[in-house]
């Protein structure tokens, strides 16, 4: 997971999807079962248990307790959807949609 603090926008994210290459981001976002690719085209839905799932052996239980905070400050931010989804920011979006 990434904190990444924008000096620029003055804004802060909680963690953000860093995509290398081209390709349809959607596609593969859902074929890893990771989670599904917002409306905006900016975020990345990412379900909770994919993410522990890809912490493998380092969820332990330090891990597990400080990734419950990181849903709570995400959700009193307003940053997850109904079904549970976390909204990560993709780097360098433009808004544009799927690569």
């Amino acid at each position: 997971m990434l904190v990444l603090i924008d000096l620029s926008a003055g804004g802060v994210t909680l963690f953000s999807v860093a995509l290398e290459g081209r390709g349809d981001v959607a596609a593969v976002v859902r074929a890893a079962g990771l989670g599904h690719l917002a409306d905006d085209g900016a975020h990345v839905v990412v379900d909770p248990t994919a993410l522990r799932a890809l912490a493998g052996p380092a969820a332990d239980e330090a891990w597990d307790e400080g990734f419950a905070g990181m849903c709570a400050y995400a959700a009193s931010k307003g940053w997850v959807e109904a079904g549970g989804g976390l909204l990560a920011h993709i780097e360098g979006s433009d808004g544009a949609g799927p690569r």
